[in-house]
């Protein structure tokens, strides 16, 4: 990494066909030619481990020729590639792209046959920088067509009084079969005088307008319209973790052909199972399928050290403080293997695994209330995110247990991720960002607002499970969290006019946070955001949204 004290001596090139060595004369007598290899972005430049007073820049192509970035007004610095070996393709992912199930053209000018290359990492951390302040950037990578140019801001100083906005979203479950697949789309039940928890079984196989990939491009629109400062993922980023095409397909979308918006607003992800999961040849959640998972999700990612000496855990639970908020980051995948009711997956064998339990006494439970305990102690205001949604009424939501759904348990619960509400309500946490279940739903306990935000691009799911059981799992939260619930099944009801839909019902879509100074304190707003597609008189979607509401907006003022 280089910053600021090691700047190199750099002409910039990128259209150009040669590198020119530094120190040549004017006319070039001095210059060597070096032909420079066409070059293509893998992934587009896009932030990391923001900062203050620093930001990380990260890119991927197809060769290790070292790029240039500029930041205006601070200076030039070159990249030093590294091959990024655990990017690496499966026979059944080559096999993908060269079959006619490849809708979405994913890799489709790689030669038959063959796996896309494996590509380079390029990083450059750029320190010293001012705090509250937007940098203008480019990146000239010889090679390619043009400079790619962005911006970033960095975070306010620790305390400072400013102003945030951050986009909160999970389960977009990014693979390439989202192209041309659509979902259930379960209506609530209430427009026939039924419980608005249950599902009209007239829409039990209805399906949504447009498929995941056009939703999810919509989302991430959207999100970028609305100018966020960060953008937070509880998990379930991707369908297969050790699946190397649900990654790059992430990539489509957010730092590259379908969007950009992780060019100007660092990703600050947390895992969820499906970043746990998959291998070729031994299984879904076997040690393989997690170190091939974990091993992506490591390369990926530059986020804050935990100060773990378990190697393993670095990247798994964070702390990112950003002006007057703190977000901690919990890695929800894994329990105490012993004891399914303190477990949120039955597959994972944590301990042979290196997965971090998180119940009470481990390691990242007595880091996570000692980080919670210093930032409230500093008066800021504290967030946090994890995958696995505690208080639901999805199928996650089912008591843990290996029974199965129809007998009420589910071996992947949120559940047992309620030993955590003591802790939330001690130190005055804010909210608490969730998924898994893939429903848009929220709930106030005892002061913490608790969100499932798993609406972003993949399934839209109603609660319980639809309709193989009916049963919804509402009576297991406590009376307050079932008085205080709201769901985009339940309470916005779907408005239509003829066979054209107008407003309300279940959509893709994203959790909108604002953060405001006010007296002495601070105004937390929280907007649930989604897409409507437009549909003609006949009821198809004609590819157009509308980006609207939801009316369910939590507006809170918090003590600083």
């Amino acid at each position: 990494m280089l910053n600021r004290s090691s700047w190199k001596c750099l002409t910039p090139a990128v259209a150009a066909a040669v590198l020119v060595a530094c120190g040549g004369s004017d006319n070039g007598s001095n210059a060597v030619e070096v032909p420079v290899p066409a070059t293509k972005y893998r992934v587009l430049p896009y932030l990391q481990n923001p900062s203050y007073d620093a930001m990380t820049i990260r890119w991927l192509t197809d060769t290790n020729v070292p790029g240039t970035l500029v930041v205006e007004g601070v200076g030039a610095f070159e990249s030093q590639p590294e091959l990024a070996q655990h990017l690496v393709y499966a026979e059944s992912e080559v096999a993908y792209i060269h079959g006619d199930k490849n809708k979405g053209e994913i890799h489709s000018d790689t030669p038959a046959g063959q796996a896309p290359v494996t590509p380079y990492m390029h990083e450059v951390r750029v320190t010293g920088l001012q705090a509250n302040t937007q940098y203008q950037y480019k990146v000239e990578q010889p090679g390619t067509e043009q400079a790619f140019s962005a911006h970033f801001k960095t975070a306010p100083a620790q305390g400072a009084r400013a102003s945030l906005r951050f986009v909160v979203m999970s389960d977009m479950e990014t693979e390439p079969e989202s192209t041309a697949k659509t979902v259930d789309w379960a209506a609530s039940a209430a427009a026939i005088g039924g419980d608005k928890l249950e599902s009209d079984p007239s829409t039990y196989k209805r399906q949504y307008p447009v498929d995941q990939t056009t939703g999810y491009q919509a989302t991430i629109r959207h999100a970028a319209q609305r100018s966020p400062d960060y953008w937070l993922i509880a998990g379930d980023l991707v369908e297969k973790g050790g699946r190397q095409l649900d990654w790059d397909e992430f990539w489509r979308h957010g730092a590259g052909e379908w969007g950009t918006l992780a060019s100007t607003t660092p990703i600050l992800p947390a895992l969820g199972n499906h970043e746990n999961y998959w291998h070729p040849t031994e299984g879904a959640y076997s040690v393989a399928a997690i170190e091939r998972a974990y091993s992506k999700w490591n390369t990926y990612w530059d986020l804050p050290e935990n100060g773990r000496s378990n190697a393993n855990y670095q990247g798994r639970y964070y702390r990112q403080d950003m002006g007057p908020v703190t977000l901690i980051t919990l890695d929800s995948s894994n329990g105490d293997d012993n004891d399914p009711l303190k477990d949120t997956n039955l597959l994972i064998n944590g301990a042979q695994d290196s997965v971090p339990d998180f119940n009470q006494g481990t390691a990242q439970w007595n880091w996570a209330e000692a980080q919670l305990a210093d930032a409230r102690a500093k008066g800021q205001i504290v967030f946090v995110q994890w995958h696995h949604m505690p208080f639901g009424t999805g199928v996650h939501s089912y008591p843990s247990g290996s029974a199965g759904i129809a007998q009420g348990q589910d071996n992947q619960s949120g559940a047992p991720m309620r030993i955590y509400h003591e802790l939330m309500t001690r130190y005055g946490v804010t909210a608490v960002f969730a998924g898994h279940d893939e429903l848009l739903e929220t709930v106030l306990l005892d002061g913490v607002q608790y969100w499932d935000v798993g609406f972003a691009g993949d399934g839209l799911r109603g609660p319980g499970y639809v309709p193989s059981n009916t049963y919804v799992p509402i009576d297991t939260l406590p009376p307050e969290a079932q008085q205080t619930h709201w769901s985009a099944h339940g309470d916005a009801p779907e408005v239509w006019e003829g066979e054209r839909l107008v407003s309300g019902g279940k959509h893709y879509g994203f959790l909108e946070v604002d953060v405001t100074p006010e007296n002495q304190g601070y105004r937390v707003k929280m907007t649930p955001r989604y897409n409507l597609p437009v549909m003609d008189v006949a009821g198809k979607a004609t590819g157009e949204f509308q980006y609207l509401a939801y009316d369910k907006v939590v507006d809170v003022l918090v003590a600083n």
